[in-house]
């Protein structure tokens, strides 16, 4: 009996553990995001500052993820200059923090976000383009916010899947409107593979804060970026072609990656 007594208290001592260990993560990143936020208020407006707001984006990011125990390894070179668009698969919200932190980049993460908690204010304050899915008359004005990103030497990163997916049954098929920023501003393309535990990804209708929770709890989070060579656009270039080409040679990288017997 006494034995049983002492391992429902040890049982319940864990708990309580992982839960304010849990509770003091979640502090530390609204303290992060805080000092985010004040600092961020100083770069709007001008490019410059967009700019400055980038590289100040990269700084919080890598802190919020030194937070939440990502451990992030990146196979490949990543480029030198700046301005190009960033091509990913999706796993999750995660993945902005994990992009962001290794790479300055602007974000255009779906409008909905924006009503997240912690999250949507902690991607608001990357000065990123609000992309309302429901309005595709807005397509054009995004092409053209991103052809102006791209030109003022500010790197785009985009999720063309246009959802989150468990990260082992290859990439979706890519949406074709940001490649058509690339095309206008002749820019190159940076595709870049993601992969981490499908417990981290958030691709079924867990709710934010359930999920959040429970990442918030993991002691280390493995994260594999792979860098893949950059594509050059060619000159008169059809958006949905681009997108296609882009995805075939993104998903055989991903299947080398993923089943590495397989030819």
């Amino acid at each position: 009996m006494n034995k049983n007594n002492a391992a429902i208290r040890e049982s319940g001592f864990r708990t309580a553990c992982r839960r304010w260990f849990r509770i003091f993560r979640l502090f530390l990143c609204c303290i992060a995001i805080m000092v985010a936020a004040s600092v961020s208020r100083l770069f709007v407006c001008s490019w410059r500052k967009c700019r400055l707001g980038v590289w100040w984006t990269q700084r919080w990011a890598a802190a919020v993820a030194r937070i939440l125990g990502m451990k992030i390894t990146i196979h490949g070179r990543i480029p030198s200059g700046s301005g190009h668009l960033v091509v990913s698969n999706h796993l999750g919200y995660l993945d902005v923090i994990a992009h962001a932190s290794i790479l300055p980049i602007r974000f255009a993460p779906k409008a909905e976000i924006r009503r997240w908690p912690f999250f949507g204010w902690m991607t608001s304050l990357s000065s990123p383009i609000w992309i309302d899915r429901r309005n595709p008359r807005m397509s054009a004005v995004y092409a053209e916010q991103f052809r102006l990103t791209i030109r003022h030497g500010i790197s785009m990163l985009v999720y063309p899947e246009g959802t989150s997916t468990d990260g082992d049954h290859g990439i979706l098929p890519f949406k074709s409107t940001p490649f058509a920023s690339a095309i206008a501003a002749g820019a190159k393309i940076l595709p870049t593979l993601l992969f981490y535990p499908e417990s981290a990804a958030w691709h079924d209708e867990t709710p934010f804060g359930k999920h959040l929770w429970r990442v918030l709890g993991m002691k280390k989070l493995d994260i594999d970026i792979y860098i893949l060579d950059e594509i050059t656009v060619p000159e008169n270039s059809d958006r949905k072609t681009l997108a296609a080409a882009v995805h075939q040679t993104m998903e055989k990288e991903y299947w080398k990656i993923e089943q590495p017997s397989v030819e």
